[in-house]
């Protein structure tokens, strides 16, 4: 197999573009076939395992209608007993690697993906696409050298972010810095400022993380907390020429130095809620456009924007996609013993669907309900010329916070109205409560220190921010009254502190920061 690498050092960028984001051009039909052949090879390859009888049942499904018909709905319950312990002997086959995410507090530490050979170069080789598309501004434009640097802002391994970076590394040779072998022994700030320090020698083309952290990463550079610490190695002229040409254009501009005035980045790629809400700093304060991804340690990367910065398109060979109707996932919701019906790719309109997929290249997901609510926000787009499904994100299916039926408030649209707000905070928690016998939404704040804005101003602050973005908070108000919201100010460095004790109490990464969305009684305690 021709890599990334070996196509760039050649100068093959046509190539390099056909490989890794062909998939663009597919049409409706075309994208199926790839789906419903790969689903057939992966039913055959699964069946003769103890894991893949257990899934699809004695009796090998042989088209795709029966699979979707006969094959039960799973979530990661029903994978406990052959993955929890990462042994193969209930599997096609040994896996190349396990990635792990976190898991559920109380009932299981970690939830753990074997990843194939396949699956492990498919990873790496949709990140490439996300990396060609973050710099590219046209169809067909291949804008990296094998040169080029991308500061490293992910997890490390064994997380599938850790193996993402690797797997695109081995496939493009682009570097990180740090390096990978050396930034996955360092802690999160260790990482970055070590990638800040060598990329004043080495450059910086391309930052990945996810968005909240870009931007606050931003806004500690321009502060001055997150500067960097020269070192003797940095004295060199080309590091001097970078500093100055920075420090030049942040005068013209009659502000602080930002990154952007350091490095003119080609790509910035991020992920999560909170995309949309940080877009406007992370371009003021890196100088491009963020793309956005969206991926699973359970299925990899489902999904990319192009370099518009509007839908994400689907990818076709990592997962056969299937999905329930909002409608259908609400009726499972209130009636746990309800079986949703999904809809395949092909009958998709607009709409928010639960998502459900199939590993495909060896997995062993079947018709998983992740847990992701995502939105179908056209049929194509006709400005990159891409004739099939866009997507965005749309919640967790346990982030939604209902109130009375009248209104429907995601941790983006929460995140929206905290920015449109204009307060100053550190960060937040919401929740939907029960306050003698009214339904309230709660926001607990942490406020910068030494903020003295008195809570009541915060709380019209939001409140009014609320009203102008969702007219049913207008309605809810009016039927339920005004008493419905209310602010709580937490402590000062309350989420520094509750993260300090998850570290030390030895918590999962992914378990250091308490949700924002419908916290437990036990989170809302420690930080108050």
């Amino acid at each position: 197999m021709t890599t990334a690498k070996v196509l760039l050092k050649q100068g093959r960028k046509a190539e390099v573009w056909s490989k890794y984001c062909g998939f663009l051009d597919l049409s409706m039909e075309e994208f199926v076939a790839i789906q419903e052949r790969l689903l057939l090879e992966q039913i055959q390859f699964l069946h003769n395992s103890k894991i893949g009888k257990a899934l699809l049942g004695e009796r090998m499904p042989t088209t795709i209608e029966e699979f979707c018909n006969r094959v039960p709905l799973t979530t990661y319950e029903d994978y406990l007993p052959f993955l929890s312990e990462q042994k193969s002997d209930s599997l096609p086959k040994e896996p190349y690697v396990w990635a792990r995410t976190s898991g559920r507090s109380g009932e299981y530490s970690a939830k753990w993906a074997p990843l194939s050979k396949q699956a492990y170069d498919n990873l790496g080789a949709m990140a490439f696409s996300f990396v060609i598309m973050s710099a590219a501004t046209k169809k067909g434009e291949v804008n990296i050298e094998p040169h080029n640097v991308i500061l490293l802002g992910t997890a490390p391994r064994p997380y599938m972010s850790g193996y993402l970076s690797v797997s695109v590394e081995e496939q493009s040779g682009i570097r990180f810095a740090p390096p990978l072998a050396q930034g996955e022994k360092m802690d999160f700030n260790e990482r970055i400022m070590a990638g800040f320090e060598q990329g004043m020698i080495s450059g910086l083309d391309f930052f990945y993380g996810l968005s909240s952290i870009l931007a606050k990463i931003g806004e500690r550079f321009e502060s001055g907390e997150g500067s960097m610490k020269f070192s003797f190695s940095m004295l060199l002229p080309s590091v001097m020429v970078r500093l100055f040409r920075g420090i030049i254009r942040a005068k013209v501009n009659k502000r602080k130095l930002l990154p952007k005035d350091i490095w003119q980045l080609k790509g910035v790629m991020t992920g999560g809620t909170d995309t949309d809400i940080f877009r406007k700093k992370i371009e003021y304060y890196w100088g491009k456009d963020p793309l956005e991804g969206y991926a699973s340690t359970e299925g990899g990367i489902f999904a990319l924007q192009t370099w518009t910065c509007k839908g994400m398109t689907m990818i076709p060979d990592n997962n056969f996609y299937e999905f329930i109707p909002y409608e259908e996932h609400i009726k499972n919701r209130l009636d746990k013993t309800y079986v949703p019906k999904t809809v395949l790719f092909r009958d998709l309109t607009p709409g928010i669907y639960e998502l459900v997929f199939t590993n495909l290249l060896e997995g062993v997901f079947t018709r998983y309900r992740i847990g992701d609510l995502i939105e179908v926000i056209s049929m194509s787009d006709e400005e990159v010329g891409i004739d099939l499904p866009q997507f965005r994100f749309y919640s967790r299916c346990d982030d939604i916070i209902d109130l009375a039926a009248i209104i429907r408030l995601t941790e983006r649209a929460i995140w929206q109205v905290i920015e449109h707000s204009k307060i100053k905070y550190v960060d937040w928690i919401a929740r939907k409560e029960e306050m003698q016998g009214k339904t309230v939404l709660h926001i607990y704040i942490e406020q910068p220190k030494g903020d003295t804005t008195p809570i009541s101003d915060v709380e019209e602050a939001l409140r009014r921010s609320l009203r102008e973005l969702n007219a049913e908070f207008v309605d809810f108000e009016e039927i339920i009254g005004k008493d419905c919201f209310m602010v709580t100010r937490l402590r000062e460095n309350a989420f520094a502190e509750y993260m300090q004790q998850q570290k030390a109490a030895g918590v999962d990464l992914a378990h250091l920061k308490p949700a924002h969305m419908q916290p437990l009684e036990n989170v809302i305690k420690r930080l108050i």
